[in-house]
């Protein structure tokens, strides 16, 4: 029989033998007090014959485990069995010989019986037992956390690294072995929750006027239960950085058990970034006040790299969140009106979906409009016989500056600067790859060699074309390099190439010559104010760049993007010196250029490719156009339905004093109401990207407003937090049924113009 399976076997023989074992010991403690009989000699001979079994047992396996991984805990409790119970045996047989019963009694009691019992402690329970409460753990993760419990049953369990344990009081116990350190036990070996109610009370200054909190590591659970027993109106997110030791765990503890004590509102296991961006991300839209993030004390020990990524990504995570809020604040508008107004060129142009790795295994080539590019400018002049040359953004303009046409522009940036760099400029013939949120200006000026993609952010678009898969539809990203990486992926490139992406500000230019929409004096401006702040970056040569906090978070979009895609293609970085971009080996543009002076690109390959591209079916255009024809009198029937909760939120006061059902009633109105607009079309396609951050801060509040049973305060409430959201939702309704009713202008236009070709 293999050594792990036998091994195997006789602990869960022992596990099974030792509450017999004890039951004997207690059975013969008592009657050794009384005169001896035939029965007592029989029971006490059955007591030494077990024990001499458990001792045969145990050594039997006693060798096999020293050289088997994944024993280390029963190992040591073993050991601790073998080197005192033939001590303890003789002692007790001794006082036998001698008939002093009272003292074997004595020596059973209080030197044999525990030693059995803490035995049985420490191999805790029986495989049968554990498999139970792991199904259990799994059925509720599925219930509570289905895609959590996906996850989990994808992963192969360690139990040579990470073993269960049962401490000296019998509370569970988790021990980490590596190969490097001896056992690291993550609680005390006598009593795991000693210590976690003190540990919450040091935290008192930290968190005590918190609402919301972030704890890395939920371990077995004794922080989290010790630090929601203090403070039990907090909200927790837990972030498991280890899956193993949730695994382990789920064998020896009862998480429903354990969740229903904590007030626990988001839980990510698992090293994955995104699930942890996600966390934060959510736990960022509910916060109220400033973030906290604790830590229970073994992590800062067993896992303090992850902390110290955990905490980067969380102020990355910050002020990603931070951005997004002025982002939407400045330009949410503006985005749902390029995208409308934009509605019609979409519909009658294709979108990159018939153009999926036509390009396949080429190199791309992404120029940005960084000061660097000019030294890289020859080197791109010749290399556009060899790769395809993307231009990212307003690149263009210093692309054309110094003479070289590109295969594709890829334009995102929604702003009415973007079409300040466009303006004017001789690209009818050149294939440019847009989003609908493009400045809409920018689109009407050029009608030739046109194709798109969709953000997975474009509400107005993802709802009036109904786009799924295989629409394709990108990440948003920070920069247009983003999303132009994330198109030569899509085309099939082997290999992407940049060029310009200072990503930083390494002189006193923030762009390349060419960079019409930059003038002297604001360029000026920015440089001194980047220096103001004294944020710098490493670039490629080794030493520092100057750089900003936004310019940081494009740089680690980018990282995002090359990390994502590191599968995909090979990334190589020429910006001499640019920022270093994590996941891409640095190359000259020279060297690029001799590796692939034997690829020979057509210069006309991707617009003739771009030709054959199909368009939207006739059936689904036919379907957008009929929406879009009753948006109008969508608009107006919501605007009428804003007003009616408005003026019933102000009469709400009065009656919850004097008109309680009533009162009642006017709340079931608004609720009506409220979820006649929620499922709106004009809700879903624009209310939610222009009103972000005030629906956000709804949302947040909104369980408050929900659980109020006091009709006085709820009315209170109600005013407090909806009432500014609807009416900031009616002024800006004239503004909206003008920008409706352009875009279906231009809807007809441009169907009715394609029809006609």
């Amino acid at each position: 029989m293999e050594s792990r399976q036998y091994v195997e076997e006789t602990i869960e023989e022992i596990k099974l033998f030792l509450p017999r074992l004890t039951h004997a010991s207690e059975a013969v403690i008592e009657v050794l007090y009384e005169p001896m009989t035939e029965q007592t000699w029989q029971q006490f001979g059955d007591l030494v014959e077990g024990l001499d079994d458990l001792f045969k047992a145990l050594t039997s396996i006693a060798k096999e485990i020293e050289e088997l991984d994944g024993f280390d805990v029963p190992k040591a409790s073993i050991n601790v069995v073998l080197s005192q119970l033939p001590e303890k045996f003789q002692a007790m047989n001794a006082s036998m010989d001698d008939e002093d019963f009272i003292t074997a009694s004595d020596y059973i009691k209080y030197e044999l019986t525990p030693l059995i019992q803490q035995l049985a402690i420490e191999l805790g329970d029986t495989k049968g037992i554990a498999a139970q409460r792991y199904a259990a753990n799994m059925t509720f993760l599925q219930q509570k956390y289905p895609k959590l419990y996906m996850q989990l049953s994808k992963v192969v369990t360690d139990k040579n690294h990470y073993q269960q344990a049962f401490a000296r009081n019998g509370l569970p116990n988790l021990c980490m072995v590596t190969d490097r350190e001896a056992p690291i036990y993550l609680y005390s070996q006598y009593d795991p929750a000693f210590g976690t109610e003190r540990w919450a009370k040091s935290l008192a200054e930290k968190v005590e006027h918190k609402s919301e909190i972030i704890m890395f590591g939920l371990g077995l659970g004794y922080h989290a239960r010790s630090y929601a027993k203090l403070y039990p109106t907090q909200k927790l997110s837990i972030y498991e950085p280890d899956e193993q030791i949730l695994l382990a765990a789920m064998s020896i503890i009862d998480l429903k058990d354990l969740f229903d004590q904590l007030n626990i509102t988001d839980f990510v296991v698992g090293p994955d970034k995104a699930g942890r961006d996600k966390l934060f991300f959510r736990f960022l839209k509910f916060m109220k006040g400033d973030p906290e993030i604790i830590s229970i004390p073994i992590y800062d020990r067993i896992k303090s790299v992850n902390i110290t990524e955990f905490s980067k990504d969380a102020k990355t995570a910050i002020l990603n969140y931070d951005s997004t809020v002025r982002m939407y604040e400045k330009y949410g508008m503006e985005w749902a009106t390029n995208s409308m107004y934009n509605l019609g060129k979409t519909l009658t142009t294709p979108s990159i979906l018939h153009l999926k790795n036509k390009l396949e295994g080429m190199t791309a080539v992404i120029a940005g409009a960084g000061p660097s590019l000019e030294a890289d400018i020859e080197c791109l002049r010749k290399l556009k016989d060899h790769a395809f040359i993307i231009a990212a953004g307003s690149t263009i303009q210093s692309l054309l500056h110094f003479g070289i046409e590109p295969h594709l522009i890829v334009s995102m940036d929604g702003s009415e600067a973007n079409y300040n760099a466009f303006k004017g400029l001789d690209i009818q013939h050149i294939p440019l790859l847009f989003t609908p949120m493009l400045k809409y200006r920018i689109l009407d000026e050029k009608n030739e060699n046109l194709c798109h993609v969709h953000f997975i952010n474009d509400s107005p678009t993802i709802h009036f074309m109904g786009l799924q898969e295989p629409d394709p539809i990108f990440n948003s990203n920070h920069s247009v390099t983003g999303t132009a990486i994330q198109a030569a992926v899509y085309l099939g490139c082997k290999e992407i190439v940049f060029t310009g992406q200072d990503l930083s500000y390494p002189s006193e230019n923030t762009y390349s010559p060419g960079a019409r929409h930059m003038s002297k004096q604001r360029n000026e401006i920015i440089i001194n104010s980047i220096k103001a702040m004294g944020v710098t970056v490493e670039n490629v040569q080794g030493t520092q760049n100057r750089t900003s906090h936004a310019m940081s978070l494009t740089l680690l979009d980018i990282e995002g993007m090359t990390l994502k895609h590191a599968s995909d293609a090979r990334f190589i970085n020429t910006t001499q010196m640019g920022a270093k971009i994590k996941h891409t080996e640095w190359s000259t543009m020279e060297e690029v250029l001799l590796r692939l002076q034997g690829n020979i690109l057509e210069s006309t390959f991707f617009i003739k490719e771009l030709q054959q591209a199909k368009g939207y079916e006739e059936n689904r255009v036919n379907k957008i156009r009929t929406q879009i024809a009753q948006l109008p009198n969508e608009m107006l029937l919501n605007e009428k339905r804003l007003k009616r909760i408005d003026d019933t939120i102000g009469k709400l006061s009065e009656l919850s004093r004097t008109n309680q059902k009533k009162c009642y009633e006017m709340f079931n109105l608004i609720d009506t109401e409220w979820k006649a607009i929620i499922h709106s079309s004009p809700f879903k396609a624009f209310y939610f990207m222009i009103f972000k951050n005030d629906l956000n801060r709804f949302e947040r509040d909104l369980p408050e407003l929900a659980t109020e049973l006091n009709l006085v305060i709820k009315s209170k409430l109600i005013q407090d937090i909806m009432q500014p959201l609807i009416q900031k939702l009616i002024s800006h309704s004239p503004q909206l049924f003008e920008v409706v009713k352009e875009a279906k202008r231009r809807v007809e236009e441009s169907i009715n113009s394609s029809q006609q070709v």
